[in-house]
């Protein structure tokens, strides 16, 4: 999951740094955003906006579960520490 994250980070910043300078990919960057816009656009941008909300609340739930374990234990474990922090990094991650 935090793969696809990443890339998804990375490819934004791409598409950012193609639309700064003035070159021949400034150009069909712009046209694919203009076509994205248009038609099925929309319905695009609504799903993948609705798999992220998916995927943002699965984080949070994940680490709500290991909290109220720390609950049933008295303290976290090194694993549940770990696995806590990697979620909120997800979710963190889908925020910006």
């Amino acid at each position: 999951m935090i793969q696809l994250l990443f890339s998804l980070l990375a490819a934004e910043a791409a598409l950012v740094l193609a639309l700064l300078f003035p070159t021949p990919v400034r150009r069909l960057a712009l046209l694919a955003i203009d076509r994205a816009k248009r038609g099925r656009g929309p319905v695009m941008a609504k799903t993948i906006a609705g798999t992220m909300l998916l995927v943002l609340v699965s984080a949070f739930y994940s680490v709500a579960k290991i909290r109220r374990r720390e609950g049933e234990l008295g303290q976290l474990t090194p694993t549940d520490q770990v696995l806590a922090s990697r979620h909120l990094l997800e979710a963190s991650l889908m925020e910006s």
